[in-house]
């Protein structure tokens, strides 16, 4: 169910794709005990709580359409401030820290270390919109020892995939990997399919393979899934992942997986199919106003209490 967005009690703070947009309208990490029972909910207490955020895109840069990304900053820190006034397991950003130039992270990561919670990233295409000698930099300047992982708690299992690994923008010209996304990219456009486009990629096939061997052990443990990323992957639009066929098949084939959240498509979305969750967070960067979420988990849903434009909403798992 879809109830109206949290009110933030401070002001809100002004805040802000590019053209095409403004053109166009570590390793398994365990936190806890992965093979802990879940308990029941009769007190109405949840097992855990967590944070949600995506697409702050910060970037020291005059205001451009409905994206102000000077004003990014301020309104992470709004979101740090309400986030630590609940009880927190742990918090993601998923993708799209910041919207070009190395130099922004730093003037990121003051704001995330007053964060109470642990804050995992998954990474974006815009976190590569830096100058190519550091674009290898990027995951460990977002605290990542692998850029796709695995995260336990209280009999669930967090899944943060990386949908950049195949792409034409995270490499540089010349590199080999990058001549062989930008073929990938020109087959996928002669099949004229919407999300043929450079700002998106797709996971690895020995991303693919370690994702379903994670699906079996959580299974086999008795576990539940939420899978996070950046790319979308329901519905089919501009903004998808390639491979978003092979991800949803995968998903749905494994009934521990309850759920995807991702970001990218700023204005948000959700969609439910074969059984499985698919959630886009509004991007943070865009509108007057904030966006972020906390996420309640209990035995057999998830309760998203959205903060201004990002909806709340009830997800009940199959």
């Amino acid at each position: 169910m879809d109830d109206a967005p949290e009110k933030l009690d401070c002001s809100l703070l002004m805040t802000s794709r590019r053209r095409f947009l403004a053109a166009t309208g570590p390793t398994l990490a365990a936190i806890g005990s992965g093979s802990a029972q879940k308990s029941g909910d009769q007190d109405g207490k949840p097992l855990f709580s967590f944070g949600l955020m995506a697409d702050c895109q910060y970037a020291d840069a005059d205001r451009v359409g409905s994206r102000f990304y000077r004003e990014s900053r301020p309104k992470l820190t709004e979101a740090v401030s309400e986030l630590n006034r609940h009880e927190l397991a742990f918090s993601f950003h998923l993708g799209d820290f910041i919207d070009k130039d190395f130099k922004s992270f730093a003037d990121l990561k003051p704001i995330t270390a007053k964060l109470r919670s642990p804050l995992h990233h998954a990474l974006g295409n815009h976190d590569f919109d830096v100058a190519d000698e550091f674009k290898a930099r990027v995951p460990a300047e977002l605290g990542l020892n692998r850029t796709y992982y695995a995260i336990r708690k209280a009999g669930y299992r967090f899944l943060v995939i990386d949908t950049t690994e195949v792409s034409t923008y995270r490499y540089g010209p010349g590199d080999p990997r990058t001549s062989e996304a930008e073929a990938e990219l020109r087959k996928i456009a002669g099949a004229r399919l919407p999300y043929a486009q450079n700002w998106n990629s797709r996971v690895s096939d020995a991303q693919l393979t370690w994702l379903t061997t994670q699906l079996e052990q959580a299974s086999a443990a008795g576990e539940s899934v939420l899978v996070l990323g950046h790319h979308p992957v329901v519905p089919e639009e501009v903004h998808c992942t390639w491979n978003r066929a092979a991800l949803h098949n995968l998903f749905k084939q494994h009934k521990c997986c309850k759920a995807y959240f991702n970001g990218h498509r700023h204005s948000g979305g959700y969609a439910l199919k074969d059984g499985v969750h698919y959630l886009t967070l509004h991007g943070m960067l865009d509108t007057a106003q904030n966006a972020f979420a906390t996420a309640r988990l209990f035995p057999s849903r998830l309760e998203i209490r959205g903060f201004a434009r990002q909806p709340s909403r009830t997800l009940e798992f199959r």
